[in-house]
């Protein structure tokens, strides 16, 4: 270092000290000024709090200081955590936009005021910082599917914290917001829609900014898509509804995403055992389309998980070779492909069908395989789905053994099932707990 270069180097950390300068970058000043000996310029500009930004740039002001020659800009973020000089503006700026920036990062920025003495250049204190952030880039809508009451979205990744969705027929306002809360997740099935009806879609990206604030991007361009027509209503099969109480609980329940998976809950031992279950592509195709197709505008999705059951109890034949196909015939087909398109099964195949269309509306449910029976002689094997709602643990049951000993549960309690007498419980001490 010159003895130059070491004596401005010295006469910054003289003026930094006690006089309200805040200290900069000593590469970034030298090179910049040369500082008067005397004083430091007074006034500081005062920095705009507000900033606007997009993907590419972000843009920041403050208001002009009277008798300035220009101003120093200064930025920080966290991939480059040093205060580094970006700009140099005259004296009639008030603004600058920085383009030398990330998508979907948080920067801060400070100003300082300069006045030219001479051949000297006296610095005010630095201004307040300013907290930004660039928007992240504006997905781009890759492919889209309808089925008859549902569609599906998918978009491009972008760097970002996570996506909202937003979708509205032709004639009403864009929806609530869907949001995902991971940028790796790029595709959303949106359900309970109209058949035959023409629907707009759109998706943006967000960020979390170092200050706390959700930075979006701007949606992408909106997608237009039909959903597919209903087909002809099947032969009524007797549908009765079921008490409203039992309805209610299902209605008012606390219900999450559409979820493609399930446990399986051996409670025949000791020990409850689990088995995760995730159902196919296909399945899931399937179970759409019977939701898409039986549950209408008019049904509360309570009235329509009780029509679910009942259907079940009348349309599907019971595979012992008798009153239907052989079991075997059946076996290496999926629960729900046996049940919705071959219309065929025994109660895992039942009651693991009505699990699949509980868990695709956002329940808390499960297949339970236990034992049915009032005491350890007078048992047998029986399997069943079980939903939880707000704490309480509820029988969903579809049961047709041929002609004879049919019956179904619709969200009732283990004690509601008597005479039937399931045991949610293990066998314990020879007895049925």
């Amino acid at each position: 270092m010159s003895i130059k270069t070491r004596a401005a180097a010295l006469l910054i950390a003289a003026m930094t000290v006690g006089s309200g300068i805040s200290a900069l970058p000593v590469s970034a000043s030298v090179q910049d000024a040369v500082y008067a000996s005397s004083s430091v310029y007074a006034k500081a500009p005062s920095a705009m709090m507000t900033y606007s930004s997009t993907d590419k740039n972000i843009t920041i002001g403050w208001n002009k200081v009277s008798g300035a020659s220009g101003y120093y800009v200064y930025r920080w973020s966290s991939s480059a955590p040093a205060w580094v000089r970006v700009g140099t503006l005259p004296a009639v700026a008030s603004t600058y936009t920085d383009s030398k920036v990330t998508s979907g990062t948080s920067y801060k920025y400070y100003i300082v005021a300069y006045k030219r003495s001479g051949s000297k250049r006296i610095l005010s204190s630095r201004s307040s910082e300013i907290s930004a952030c660039t928007k992240p880039s504006a997905p781009v809508i890759s492919n889209t599917s309808a089925d008859i009451r549902s569609i599906s979205v998918h978009w491009n990744k972008i760097r970002c914290a996570g996506y909202e969705v937003t979708y509205k027929n032709s004639s009403g306002s864009w929806s609530a917001p869907k949001k995902i809360t991971s940028s790796a997740t790029t595709s959303l099935d949106i359900t309970d829609l109209n058949a035959n009806t023409k629907y707009s879609v759109r998706v943006r990206a967000f960020v979390k900014a170092d200050n706390g604030s959700t930075v979006y991007s701007d949606y992408s361009s909106a997608v237009n898509i039909n959903t597919k027509s209903a087909p002809a209503p099947e032969a009524d099969f007797g549908y009765k509804r079921s008490s409203q109480y039992l309805i209610d609980r299902l209605d008012k329940a606390k219900r999450s995403s559409s979820m493609n998976t399930y446990y399986e809950c051996n409670r025949q031992g000791s020990t409850e055992t689990k088995t995760l279950i995730t159902l196919s592509d296909a399945d899931v195709a399937t179970v759409k389309r019977f939701v898409d197709t039986h549950y209408t505008s008019d049904m509360s999705v309570g009235e329509f998980l009780d029509y679910t059951v009942q259907w079940l109890n009348k349309k599907i034949s019971y595979a012992d070779g008798y009153h239907g196909p052989a079991y075997s015939t059946i076996w290496n087909r999926s629960h729900v492909d046996n049940c919705f398109n071959y219309k065929v099964g025994q109660c895992i195949q039942y009651n693991s069908a009505i699990c699949a269309v509980l868990r695709y509306l956002g329940y808390d449910a499960r297949v339970v395989q236990g034992w049915r029976g009032s005491s350890l002689g007078n048992k047998w094997q029986h399997f069943w789905c079980e939903v939880t709602i707000n704490g309480t643990d509820y029988v969903m049951d579809s049961y047709n053994y041929g002609t004879d000993g049919d019956w179904y549960f619709v969200c009732a309690t283990y004690g509601e099932t008597r005479p039937y007498s399931y045991n949610s419980h293990y066998i314990m001490n020879n007895k049925l707990m």
